[in-house]
């Protein structure tokens, strides 16, 4: 399966643009894996897809740096003669060793092709960010939700006698007894799962910690934790300030394009980031979120209109009512809830792609933006793609983005298939491509062919993160030395390749036929043994 597969993709790299992506892993062994995936514009499926290109293996002392990795991808590209004048773009995580200004894998591909776009992955971005807000919030309240929620895993986990005794809390206090969530702080959206966890058991877990004499020094910190009656207000407040990031990084990780959709949605994230914090007539006729002066106090809201969540808000009032709290407990909570917005909102406006040229003219592809779309947007590829899109006639690009814009707004719903609500704009483009003119021609052939080279570029590196836990799935304990590039490689690009069903898979003639070729050489090969 896998010659086969790799035969296709490599004769539709060599014909249509394509985006590459690379990433390193962390394994501790003597190679490292940059496994290489290529998004391509299917044209037999009508979507865009990932596929897996190769592991790109590399060892040494010197294995992780930019040379190295990029030494092996392009060795790669000539072993299977892949040109690079059809990448278009480039999906890298953040280090320097990728998008850094000086001897990274971005300058290097710049080298081999000017016009490839970059894309940092927003995903670790919005992660850094939730990190970055959440040390500022902990310097101020000295309560680390990241060393709570670690603690509290590890402190049961492996421990039956620990579980039982929680259970038996949980069923004293009319709670549900639920597995606690291990956060891993690479994983982008497993802090929020782990302080659900927390607090939907926080009253067992408060009752278990203050009644059990356990000296374990684990048990003491959380002992200490549940002492204080503001830790289910922090608890509480994560949980509410935390959507914001969820939402934006659940986006980001969807498989459809979403290239044109990226600009709109950063925006829109930080400007809900600003609205937690700062005055409605701060952001009042301000073009662009890059043009706040967030950082200006007076431009603030007061303590008691920062977004700390309805049920944080009741908690803190009911704590406060009791005595549990003071006045200053609470002045020093909401000090932390302001410096974790602004941090966040300065971690963002500095590193999102939020005045990304590229990502602005994209827009046009939308169909919900096609009344604001202008041809100077479709021109900005054709002039920066105009290698792969050469000889242009401007007259017949104006006649078709003319008739795309005149399309009826209700030719969208034909294309809607049972229960959707959004047509994937793959499918849009894939579709309008396929209208005749009365000659028999497309009637949108260059528009279309410019619309399907864009929808290919990354929105973020999610793809590649997946592949590290498919790996992850394949290579266990109990088949460690499986086979890098070999059985590994071949798994990975088979389920990459084929996402349906095996029983709906139908393989091409060619493909039975080599598979007949390879069983007959197979059985000789055997007999041959057997006989000697």
């Amino acid at each position: 399966m896998k010659p086969y597969l790799l035969s296709e993709l490599i004769e539709h790299m060599n014909k249509f643009p394509y985006t590459v992506a690379i990433d390193g892993s962390n394994d501790t062994g003597i190679e490292k894996m940059n496994p290489i995936t290529v998004r391509i514009f299917d044209i037999n499926r009508d979507k865009v897809v990932t596929q897996f290109l190769d592991m790109c293996m590399t060892d040494g002392k010197h294995c992780g740096t930019a040379g190295t990795i990029f030494a092996g991808m392009d060795g790669i590209f000539q072993k299977y003669q892949i040109p690079w004048k059809n990448c278009v773009g480039m999906g890298l995580d953040n280090c320097s060793v990728n998008m850094g200004c000086r001897n990274s894998i971005r300058q290097r591909a710049q080298l081999k092709n000017s016009s490839i776009y970059f894309m940092g992955c927003p995903c670790h971005i919005v992660h850094n960010t939730s990190e970055k807000a959440s040390s500022e919030f902990t310097k101020e309240t000295k309560f680390d939700v990241e060393d709570f929620v670690l603690d509290l895993f590890y402190y049961f986990d492996k421990s039956t006698k620990r579980k039982a005794t929680l259970s038996e809390y949980a069923s004293f206090c009319d709670v549900e007894y639920r597995e606690l969530v291990k956060h891993v702080n690479v994983r982008w959206l497993s802090l929020e799962l782990a302080v659900h966890r927390a607090l939907r058991q926080f009253s067992c877990l408060e009752s278990y910690f203050l009644s059990e004499g356990d000296g374990n020094v684990r048990a003491t910190r959380l002992r200490t934790a549940f002492n204080d009656p503001m830790t289910e207000v922090y608890l509480l407040f994560y949980q509410a300030a935390l959507q914001a990031f969820i939402n934006f990084n659940k986006f980001l990780q969807r498989d459809d394009p979403l290239v044109p959709f990226v600009h709109e949605r950063a925006n829109k994230f930080v400007k809900t980031l600003m609205f937690k914090f700062m005055k409605i007539t701060a952001l009042k006729d301000k073009s662009s979120v890059l043009d706040v002066d967030f950082k200006n106090i007076a431009l603030q809201a007061e303590d008691s209109q920062l977004f700390i969540g309805m049920t944080t808000q009741q908690k803190l009032a009911k704590l406060f009512e009791e005595g549990s709290i003071t006045e200053r407990n609470k002045k020093k909570f909401f000090c932390a809830v302001r410096k974790f917005y602004v941090k966040a909102v300065d971690y963002s406006l500095s590193h999102l792609p939020l005045n990304d040229d590229l990502l602005k003219e994209a827009r046009w592809l939308s169909w919900t933006c096609r009344s604001e779309a202008q041809l100077s947007q479709v021109q900005f590829f054709t002039s920066r793609y105009s290698d792969l899109l050469p000889d242009i006639d401007e007259e017949a690009i104006l006649d078709e983005f003319s008739e795309y814009l005149l399309l009826a707004d209700n030719y969208i719903e034909t294309l809607k298939e049972s229960g959707e609500e959004i047509v994937p704009l793959d499918r849009l483009w894939a579709n309008l491509a396929k209208i005749k003119l009365s000659s028999g021609q497309s009637k949108f052939a260059i528009l279309s062919k410019v619309a399907k080279l864009i929808l290919v570029l990354p929105h973020s590196n999610a793809a590649e993160e997946r592949i590290f836990s498919m790996v992850r799935k394949n290579k266990t304990p109990f088949r460690p030395n499986l086979e890098a590039e070999g059985t590994l490689s071949s798994i990975l690009m088979v389920k990459l390749a084929i996402d349906e069903p095996c029983y709906q898979f139908e393989p091409k003639e060619s493909l039975l036929e080599s598979a007949k070729k390879a069983t007959r050489k197979a059985t000789r090969k055997n007999n041959v043994e057997h006989n000697a």
